[in-house]
């Protein structure tokens, strides 16, 4: 467990008790993995007793249990060919699937921001921002609180805020030539 496709890794993994399971993506739309995710509604009794979450957007205090991190592991190559496809090639989660929530001060993740790219001739990467404010000139710091953003691939899922009761991530490391921000979990 490192690399979950080519915008987000975790640093420093969750341990036991700061993933919580019991979660399903609810909503229209496959999200990359790596977003805030927010509970939005009441238990699924046809899942297990999993709890929808959708995305979060917008500044927003954390709440312990109810949000944090949505990871999904792909356990297949489905309809990919592994001679040209593998896991890391997967970074979204699809609706009505079972995810994973991360939250917990000790994990340390990595988010980068990427541009539309060919990988030899044979398949195409959509650029995407996770984080606004680490363009040419960065208005992001080491320091600086990170909370939900707009929440789509060209403004960002993440934004920077000056409300320390807003902050879902501290940055603790900024490489802007690569478009990388290394974020600390802060609840």
């Amino acid at each position: 467990m490192g690399s979950y496709g080519r915008n987000f890794e975790f640093r420093v993994p969750p341990v036991h008790g700061q993933r919580g399971g019991r979660y399903v993506l609810a909503g229209d739309t496959d999200l990359p993995i790596g977003v805030p995710v927010i509970v939005d509604g009441d238990q699924d009794d046809a899942l297990t007793g999993a709890l929808p979450v959708v995305l979060a957007t917008g500044a927003q205090a954390p709440k312990k249990g109810q949000c944090g991190i949505m990871v999904f592991e792909h356990i297949d190559l489905n309809y990919l060919d592994p001679a040209y496809y593998s896991y890391s090639d997967r970074d979204t989660a699809p609706v009505g699937k079972m995810v994973q929530v991360v939250s917990g001060d000790m994990v340390k993740i990595v988010y980068r921001n990427t541009e539309d790219r060919t990988f030899l001739q044979t398949r195409n990467y959509t650029g995407r921002t996770m984080v606004a404010g680490l363009g040419a000139t960065p208005t992001l710091s080491v320091g600086d609180f990170l909370t939900p953003g707009t929440g789509n691939d060209d403004d960002g899922y993440w934004a920077e805020t000056g409300t320390a009761a807003n902050a879902w991530l501290v940055v603790e490391q900024i490489d802007a030539a690569r478009g990388e921000v290394e974020c600390r979990v802060n609840f």
